[in-house]
């Protein structure tokens, strides 16, 4: 008999966001396993659901391998959650998945919520390339030598980070990569979800002393264009020269749209189009 694992992607804040999927694959399972029993045990609570669970974490022991294995090797479906998202992100399930396929199981992904997907799309910045690179070092020099390394990565760069450490990684970024553009956000998807955007100066301005809710911190990579912002100090006044406010007149004169006449201009200044388009809408 061929057994079924079911990789579930649970809510990483707002409940709403089950799928009907995944909670007909939890109600039908006949073993759940996950990282937290308490948090996942909660969850089902929630959704009026009664299942056997078994821990597998990072620390999954050989106990635990040897129980999904005699699940599915008899046959059973047993369905694996993270604490929160798609299962084998920055956690164990891609383990359990693993040893799923070598007991010769069947293994469903199911599609759901991903912070990483989330915040990397939220950041306003360019998301056709990014990588993600789970949770920062905890002691201060691995980390700033792994925020030098991810300085260098020209696609955008996405991790997460914990509260309590937020604020130092911040100033040590401003201090190592100043001038960079980087996205905060906080609390995703539940009621106070927050995005901090600038440099990382001032997004520690603008988070002042928070330090509480999840967080992702989301990098624009080495090849990213200037900030406008930047681009505009370089002129008088902080606003767009003469010869590029004429530009875009006589483009708009010619029939072209604002967003049409922006696209060249954003090219020659090295910029962001849609940016561009923002502040050029204001004049």
């Amino acid at each position: 008999m061929t057994g079924h694992l079911i990789l579930v992607p649970t809510p990483i804040g707002n409940l709403g966001d089950l799928t009907d999927r995944a909670r007909e694959a939890l109600r039908h399972a006949d073993l759940v396993a996950c990282e937290d029993t308490r948090r996942t045990g909660g969850l089902l609570k929630h959704l009026e659901i009664e299942k056997p669970l078994l821990r597998f974490d990072d620390h999954a022991s050989e106990a635990a391998f040897e129980r999904v294995g005699l699940e599915l090797l008899s046959g059973r479906t047993v369905a694996y959650c993270s604490d929160a998202g798609m299962p084998g992100i920055n956690d164990p399930g891609f383990e359990i998945a693993r040893a799923a396929r070598a007991a010769g199981a069947k293994v469903t992904v199911l599609p759901g919520a991903s912070a990483v997907l989330l915040a990397v799309v939220a950041s306003g910045l360019p998301c056709h390339t990014f990588s993600f690179w789970g949770y920062l070092p905890n002691r201060s020099e691995p980390r700033r030598t792994m925020l030098r390394k991810l300085g260098t990565e020209e696609e955008t760069v996405v991790v997460f980070e914990t509260p309590h450490r937020i604020h130092e990684t911040l100033s040590e970024l401003e201090e190592l990569l100043p001038d960079r553009e980087v996205a905060l956000g906080r609390e995703l998807t539940k009621l106070h979800e927050t995005w901090y955007r600038g440099t990382p100066a001032q997004v520690k301005q603008q988070l002042g002393r928070e330090d509480r809710g999840e967080m992702v911190l989301v990098l624009a990579g080495a090849a990213a264009k200037r900030l406008v912002t930047e681009v505009l100090s370089d002129f008088e006044g902080g606003v767009l020269p003469p010869w590029a406010q004429a530009f875009l007149a006589a483009a708009r004169e010619g029939g072209m749209t604002l967003r049409e006449a922006v696209k060249p201009l954003a090219k020659h200044l090295g910029v962001s189009a849609s940016e561009l388009y923002r502040i050029a809408a204001d004049i």
